[in-house]
C-alpha cells in the first residue's frame, strides 16, 4: 500500500450478513460499474479446463458463477456465500439461465469451508477478502490450499490501491465512509500466497471507473 496503511476490519458473520441485506438489491449495478473488467480477466487468465470440479467462494449474486457454469458443462461447481440475502439472488440467477452444469449453492463461512481436502481444480474467490481483517489471511488462503487438489489453480480478484493518484480517491472513501463499501477497502495479497502454500503465477491491477482492482492468479504447490 505504498504510505497509506492498510484500513484494520474485523469480521462478524451477523454484521456481514445484515451489510449485505442492505445491498443485495442494487449489488448487480455496483458490480457492472465496478468490478466486471477484472472478474472477466480472471476467468480469462484462470482459463477453466472443460470438466474441472471448481468452488466459488462467496458468489454473491451469482454473476461469476453462471459465467463460471456456462465454460464448464460437463463440470461441476460448487458456491458458497455467508449471506442468505444474496444466495437467494444467485439461486434464482441461475435457475433462471438454463445452464446444465451440475452445481450447488450452500450457505457457509469461508474460515471452515464444508469440503473435504483435495476436492477442487480451481477455487475462485472475488471481493471477500478485502472486508476481513488482515491477520485472518493466512488462515483463509490455507484453507482455499485445503480444498484444492495438488497443482490446482487459485483465482482472486480484490479491492486494491491501484496505480494512479485518482484510484487512491477509494481510499478515503473506505476509510471515512466505510458503511458505503460494507467495510472493504485496499489490500495486497500477492505476499501472503507463497506462505499458504501457493505459487504466485501472474498479478495484475486493473481500474474500472477509477475503482482499483487486483488478480492474483497462484497454484497449489505440489508436494515432493
Amino acid at each position: 500500500m505504498g504510505e497509506y496503511p492498510v484500513l484494520r476490519r474485523d469480521y462478524s458473520p451477523q454484521q456481514t450478513r445484515k451489510q449485505y441485506r442492505r445491498v443485495a438489491w442494487f449489488y448487480d449495478w455496483w458490480g457492472k460499474l465496478t468490478e466486471q473488467v477484472a472478474s472477466d480477466r480472471m476467468l480469462e487468465l484462470l482459463a477453466i479446463a472443460p470438466g474441472s470440479h471448481v468452488l466459488e467462494v462467496a458468489v454473491g449474486t451469482g454473476r461469476l458463477f453462471e459465467k463460471i457454469a456456462a465454460l464448464i458443462p460437463t463440470g461441476h461447481l460448487e458456491g458458497i456465500d455467508l449471506s442468505p440475502d444474496m444466495l437467494r439472488r444467485a439461486r434464482a440467477r441461475i435457475e433462471q439461465s438454463g445452464l446444465v452444469t451440475p452445481y450447488r449453492l450452500q450457505e457457509a463461512d469461508a474460515y471452515q469451508l464444508p469440503f473435504q481436502d483435495g476436492s477442487f481444480d480451481c477455487l475462485v474467490n472475488a471481493y471477500m477478502l478485502d472486508l476481513l481483517p488482515l491477520e485472518d489471511f493466512p488462515l483463509l488462503l490455507q484453507e482455499f490450499n485445503r480444498v484444492l487438489k495438488p497443482g490446482g489453480k487459485l483465482a482472486i480478484a480484490n479491492f486494491s490501491s491501484g496505480e494512479k493518484k485518482i484510484n487512491r480517491i477509494w481510499y478515503w472513501l473506505a476509510r471515512f465512509a466505510p458503511g458505503l463499501l460494507t467495510n472493504c477497502r485496499p489490500v495486497q495479497l500477492e505476499a501472503a500466497l507463497p506462505a499458504a502454500g501457493f505459487e504466485l503465477l501472474h498479478h495484475e491491477e486493473i481500474s474500472q471507473n477509477t475503482f482499483p482492482s487486483a488478480i492474483a492468479l497462484a497454484r497449489k504447490v505440489q508436494p515432493d
